[in-house]
Formats: C-alpha cells, structure tokens, sequence
C-alpha cells in the first residue's frame, strides 16, 4: 500500500505545483516587460535576454529542490519509521538511504517545466518590437459576461457584485489558472481525506456490517455435521454460545475464462438460513440470496476475473476442476470468498460436505475474562486448531491499518500546505497585476475596507469555484488513487465519506481567508504616486 501511495501521489503534487511555479514565472516575464525592451534597445539579444529569466527560474527550481530532497529523504521516512516502530517492535534498526537517480530525476524534472514556461512567456514578450515593450501591455479588451443575457438576474445585482463579476470573467487567464490550481489542491485534500475513509472503512464495513459472528473457530481435520456438533456439545463452553453456524472454510484456486486467483476461501455452510446473524450478504443496499442453484461470489474476486451472474466459474482442489454457478455478487473487503451451500456443495463434488469449523454469536454481558475461559476450554479438545474472537481480529487489523494513520496526515498536511501556497501565489499575482486599478480606486477615495471587499470578494469566488470543481476531480482522483492502492485481498471502501468533501471545502475556504487577511497589508502599501506614474 505505501509503494503504492507512493508512485501515485507526488504525480498530483507535482502537477499542482508545476502550475503554480509555471504561472509565476510567466507572470515575473510579462511585469518586466520594460526591463526587456529596455534590454532589447541597447542591444542585448532575445537569447541573452531570456538567459537571465531562464537561469532564476532554474536556480529557483534548483534550490526548492534540495530543500524538498532534504525533507524528503530525512523527514518523512523518519516520521513512517518512528509510526512503523510504534506498531511493530521486531523491525531491524533503520538506516537512512539517498537514491541520486530519483533526486536527480526530480530535480531535473522541476527545472524542466519552469524552464519551458520562463521560454514560452520570454519568446511571447521578445517577438514584440522594443518600442512596444516600453509601453505596459493593452489591458484586455471588455466584453459582456453570460451573467449580463440574464437580464432579470443581472438588473437584481448591485453595483459592486457586477464589477466583481466582470473582473472575474474578463481576465480569463487568470480566472482559469486560479480554479485550476485551487481545484488541483482542493482535489488533493479530498483524495487525501477520503484515502483515510477507504482504509479505515474496511474495519467498519467488514467487521461491524458483514461479518456478525463473534467467534470464529477450527479444526485440524474435517468431520461429518454430527461428528462437530457433538465437539461443539460436550465441551463446556457450548454454554457461552447463543446461536452457531458450522461451516467448511476450505483454500482452492477459482478460474474464470483464462484468468484464475489462487488462496479463494470456499465457505460451505449447512443452509443459507444458518447465515443469518453471522455472515450478511449484500451488494451495496441490495442483500444478495444464498441457494442451493449455485455459488455466491465476493466483489472484489468477481472484479479481478470479471465474473459476472450466471457465469460458470471453476474451483481446482486436489489437481482437478470443479464447475459451479455463479448466482451472485455479494460485498466483502478482506480475502476472496466463494459461498456455497451444502445441498449444493454435494451436487458439485459428488459427495457429503465435510465441516472444519463453526462461527458462533456469544450470550449477551460476556466480559474478557470469560471469553478467554471459553477459548481456553474449546481449545482443551485436542482437535481443536484455532479459536478466533472478531474482537482480536479487529484489533490485529486496526493495527496494521493504523500504520497509514501517519501517510495519511502527511498527505493532508502536504495538501494543505500546497492549497495555501497556491492561493497565496494567486493572490499576490492578482493584486501584483491590478497595481494601478487598485491606486486609482485609492486616489478616488476608496476606503480600506472597501479596498478589501473589491480585491477580496473576487478571491472569494474564485476560491469558491475552484473548491467545487476541486470536490469534482477529487471524487474522481480519489477512485483512481484507491484503485492503485488495492493488494489482491483486500477492497478499499471505493467511496468517500461526506463528511471529507466537507472538510476539503471548509479548509480550501479557510485557506482563502486567511490569505485575504495576510495580503492586506499589500494591499494598504500600495504607493498611488509610483504606480499611477505614466509609463511614457
């Protein structure tokens, strides 16, 4: 699962933050398109005059690097070591390793994309003559906005929300590199969060929803029904038991086509009926029914050998293949299981189903002590193998899970930080570019506050926007990242919790808030005289 984590996400943060690097360099180019004509006029090459730009971007990108090398080849592997450490204290001692071929390739990967953008802005602005780089660039042209056909909406609006509105959609590229680039972070915190709930849903899902038994027990060798039931009532703990299931619970390989999966668990039981409070077959809200026409197949085992209903599938034990039906697909997260019932089970195999254990759901107000007492005494009988509570494998999974506690809060912190530092860069490229908008409003006699709200409101609703197709594209990275992260027996819960996309909202709004308040004094610094200062 961590390799997995691993190849997936820093292709997400590598994107978002290659978007946000790419636009500010794009945006230094065109500030400085007076230095570049002035440049230009004296003589300087377009080649000498992109080297400069070019060579910050690459140092810039170089030296981020090194930092992020750092942190990444000491920080976070000591944080998973010290989690991994927490859980399992038999791991030999830990010894930090530095890969030059993946450092290298990062790095080099980062300057590349800053690279190319810094040429693409520098070749746009030096294709101009340097009497026209002298001069700031045309600002764009006004248009009416979809809002303004929408007369009766549009006439309800005051004055500010219609100015608001126009500055939106006039700059269109700024417009769709702000939702990008929020939606590219707001997505991260969804998938980051929703990665929590596909993991941690499996205990839920598996052990409070499907499996209902509370005992799960075994022996060596498979007997008769009579021969267990008669193991089952001679020993003392028959007592603490309040209803049971015998079953066969055998490995075989399942075939499908030419496709196969080997370690599938067979659970034979004496009739569907004998499921009741111990195994709940469903798929999704639908319960899935259990005769004696055929098998019952879990999900993910269906998926991985694309069974569908009425398919016939084989399962190989003892060198030969047995053909079954498939009448349905019910929900599991845990190991592949094919249920068959054992009027069934006696058709496919030719002969009486054998039994090797039973599940058993215990008298209410049992304490620990007493269930150890009843493993103890079930355990007495020399043909007993294993007794099992759901309790300690709940635990044994909850803790092996809990592991990814750590990955997953880094993602979250990870996310969260690169949400922030997006919109900060936004934000500052947007008031960077506005200097003299925002100095005449000054001069006009715009107080503070209504300083805030015009440059402000604007941010609000690009965070807003961005945050909505962030919940969008991060149900479906979420999907994509779950799908990656799947071993063969296991299925991650494939959804994410509301609860997430509302937390991935709330802090992408949050974010956004915070950074209004950071760039205000920005905003109070700007110097009318200097920036009102005609460019002639």
């Amino acid at each position: 699962r961590m390799d997995a984590i691993a190849r997936v996400f820093p292709v997400f943060f590598f994107l978002v933050a290659a978007l946000v690097a790419s636009t500010t360099m794009t945006r230094m180019v065109d500030e400085n398109r007076l230095q570049m004509g002035t440049l230009k006029a004296l003589g300087y090459s377009n080649v000498s005059i992109a080297g400069k730009y070019l060579l910050y971007g690459i140092a810039a990108s170089v030296l981020g690097s090194i930092v992020g090398i750092a942190v990444g080849f000491v920080v976070f592997p000591t944080i998973f070591w010290y989690a991994y450490r927490t859980m399992m204290f038999s791991l030999p001692t830990f010894t930090l390793h530095f890969y030059p071929g993946l450092a290298l390739g990062s790095m080099a990967l980062s300057a590349a994309v800053i690279g190319l953008a810094t040429l693409q802005a520098c070749r746009a602005s030096l294709k101009e003559k340097s009497a026209a780089l002298l001069l700031p660039r045309a600002p764009a042209a006004g248009k009416r906005i979809l809002l303004e056909y929408l007369t009766p909406l549009w006439k309800r609006m005051s004055f500010s929300q219609k100015t608001t509105a126009r500055n939106l959609f006039r700059y269109k590229k700024r417009f769709f590199m702000s939702v990008i680039g929020i939606a590219g972070s707001g997505a991260l915190l969804v998938t980051a969060f929703g990665l929590n709930d596909s993991i941690f849903g499996i205990i839920e899902k598996q052990f409070g929803d499907i499996w209902q038994m509370d005992v799960q027990a075994y022996v060596y060798e498979a007997m008769p029904l009579a021969d267990m039931q008669e193991l089952l009532g001679k020993n003392p703990a028959n007592d603490d038991f309040d209803s049971v299931m015998f079953c066969l619970d055998s490995q075989m390989e399942c075939k499908n086509g030419g496709r196969s999966q080997s370690g599938v668990h067979l659970l034979g039981v004496e009739s569907a009926g004998s499921m009741a409070g111990r195994i709940n077959l469903h798929n999704g809200g639908a319960p899935v029914t259990l005769d004696d026409s055929g098998v019952v197949v879990t999900a993910k085992l269906a998926e991985t050998l694309s069974i569908k209903i009425g398919d016939g599938i084989n399962m190989r034990t003892g060198g030969e293949d047995h053909l079954m039906r498939v009448i349905g697909v019910a929900d599991n997260y845990v190991y592949h299981y094919v249920y068959i019932t054992a009027a069934y089970y006696e058709t496919v195999f030719g002969k009486a189903m054998q039994y090797n254990g039973f599940m058993g759901n215990l008298k209410d107000g049992l304490t620990d002590e007493t269930m150890d007492a009843m493993s103890t005494q079930l355990l007495s009988d020399s043909r007993m193998y294993t007794v099992r509570t759901i309790g300690s494998i709940y635990d044994s999974v909850w803790d092996s899970l809990s592991i990814l506690n750590y990955v997953v809060l880094v993602l979250i912190l990870g996310s969260g930080m690169l949400t922030f530092v997006v919109m900060l860069n936004l934000t500052n490229i947007n008031i960077g570019e506005r200097m003299r908008e925002l100095a005449t409003l000054r001069v006009l006699g715009f107080y503070d506050k209504e300083m805030y709200a015009y440059i402000f409101r604007e941010n609000n609703a690009l965070s807003v926007i961005g945050a909505f197709v962030g919940l969008v594209f991060g149900k479906i990275m979420h999907l994509f990242v779950i799908r990656t992260c799947e071993v063969d027996m296991v299925m991650f819960v494939r959804s994410a919790k509301p609860l997430s996309y509302v937390y991935a909202f709330a802090l992408t709004i949050a974010f956004s808030l915070i950074v209004n308040l950071l760039m205000r004094p920005k905003v109070r610094a700007i110097d009318m005289v200097e920036s009102l200062k005609s460019a002639e």
